[in-house]
């Protein structure tokens, strides 16, 4: 959604210019975001780091059904696949691919091996599972006053994981869980690291 892109491209550009850290996406599909988050990445002077399996959704034995709005929300493995060929012919076409760089593989094991300080984070990977992944190797990379993104506040899957206080502490290694806004009530959250 338009409001909701725009609401991250203002946080990028929000970032000070003096700022270290770069930008990362977890889930391409088929680079419409990317294209965008790029742009915003261009005018800031950042990289972009694009996280994607480029196969769609992994094998998962997640129970789902429907989204707070009692819309279906249902992912099957494979679902929401773009290559990653699809993918930066996209962002070459409408975005800055000259600041991306990608990430090719599950995030499992592309996350783990990155350690570089993150300004903005947006995932859109809707797995509990991927969240999981995520948040855990993402959150800690957050500059203080960096923001994380989740497009996925909307399914009960990952308000469950975000709601947890022992994820928080024993597996991001947070005191207490982040301000979030929109958990529960919109699709995108927004966390702020303090």
């Amino acid at each position: 959604m338009e409001n909701e892109i725009i609401q991250v491209v203002s946080a990028i550009l929000s970032l000070k210019p003096s700022s270290e850290g770069v930008l990362v996406e977890a889930g391409s599909y088929k680079g419409g975001s990317t294209a965008k988050l790029s742009l915003a990445a261009r005018i800031a002077k950042r990289k972009l780091v694009v996280f994607d399996s480029f196969e769609g959704i992994p094998e998962h034995r997640e129970v789902q059904g429907k989204n707070i709005f009692g819309g279906n929300a249902y992912f099957p493995p494979g679902s929401y696949a773009g290559s990653l060929e699809e993918v930066s012919n996209n962002v070459k076409r409408f975005g800055a691919i000259e600041v991306c760089q990608f990430r090719k593989g599950w995030f499992k094991d592309t996350l783990s091996g990155f350690h570089v300080p993150v300004g903005v984070v947006y995932i859109d990977v809707d797995l509990e599972s991927s969240t999981r992944t995520c948040i855990k190797y993402l959150y800690p990379l957050l500059i203080t006053g960096g923001t994380l993104f989740s497009q996925d506040g909307h399914l009960p899957w990952v308000i469950k994981i975000l709601n947890d206080n022992d994820f928080w502490k024993k597996e991001v290694g947070c005191q207490k869980p982040p301000r979030m806004a929109g958990l529960g009530k919109r699709k995108l959250v927004i966390i702020r690291k303090d």
